[in-house]
Formats: C-alpha cells, sequence, structure tokens
C-alpha cells in the first residue's frame, strides 16, 4: 500500500511542481499515521521529485508571467499555502521586478478604453491582481492618464 502510494505520488508530482504541503495533504486524507506521510513525503525530497525551492520559483514565475498576477496577490498565495514570510519574499525578489511591471503595464494598456469612465474600477481590478497602488497610479499617469 505504502510503495503504490509513493508511485502515485511520484506521478502526481513529476506533472507539475507540487509543494510538501500539497503533498502532505493528500497523503494525510489516506493515512492516518503521521509516520507513514512523513516517511513518503521524505522520500519524494530524497528522490528529487519534490522540492519547495523549485516550487517557489515555479509558482512565483508561473503566476506573474501567465497570469499577470502582481507581487502582492503572489505572496498571498504562497503564504496560504504554507510558506512563511521571509521564503515568500525571498521567492518574489529573485524574479524580476522589471516583469511585474511589463505585466502592469500590459493590463493597464488592456484596460486604457474603461479609464475616463471607470478609473476607479480600473484602480480596484489593478489592485485585485495584485499590484501596489502607488505602482498602478504610475502605470496610469505614464499610460497618459491623470
Amino acid at each position: 500500500m505504502i510503495d503504490e502510494w509513493k508511485k502515485k505520488m511520484r506521478r502526481w508530482c513529476s506533472l507539475q511542481d507540487r509543494c510538501t504541503t500539497d503533498v502532505r495533504k493528500k497523503l494525510q486524507a489516506q493515512f492516518d499515521d503521521e509516520a507513514v506521510v512523513m516517511d513518503i513525503v521524505e522520500a519524494l525530497v530524497e528522490e528529487g521529485f519534490l522540492s519547495d525551492e523549485r516550487f517557489l520559483t515555479s509558482y512565483v514565475r508561473t503566476h506573474a508571467e501567465h497570469k499577470s498576477w502582481g507581487p502582492r496577490k503572489i505572496a498571498h498565495g504562497l503564504r496560504a499555502k504554507g510558506f512563511s514570510s521571509a521564503e515568500v519574499n525571498v521567492a518574489l525578489e529573485a524574479h524580476s521586478p522589471a516583469s511585474f511591471q511589463a505585466s502592469l503595464e500590459v493590463l493597464v494598456e488592456r484596460r486604457r478604453l474603461e479609464l475616463p469612465a471607470k478609473r476607479e474600477r480600473v484602480i480596484r481590478f489593478l489592485v485585485a491582481r495584485g499590484f501596489a497602488v502607488n505602482d498602478i497610479l504610475r502605470a496610469l499617469e505614464e499610460a497618459g492618464e491623470r
């Protein structure tokens, strides 16, 4: 049974980067014994199928570049996965600030037609995407909207 679950977890972790918290939750639903869960998690880490550092890097890159999330929303998502603020800050600092700025500029440009009439709505949208208000106002100013 345990070997079967190790095999399942190897396959699951090889599909995309996973964090220890996600793997532990999935295993805890199957096993009542915490020692078994820890053995499987340790085996996955030793075999290279599970790495929190790799997960952090992948999560930040994916959500910043593909979902156009700002640093605040990414940080919130990582903290919800159980990472400490220090780990989150290191992962965010490793990612290019220019990438976040580029995402913000693309989102502002996409909402450009709404700006004159619905400026507050656009700002709320961008805040919900995880960008700081100062950065949003600066991007709106650079886009020619005041």
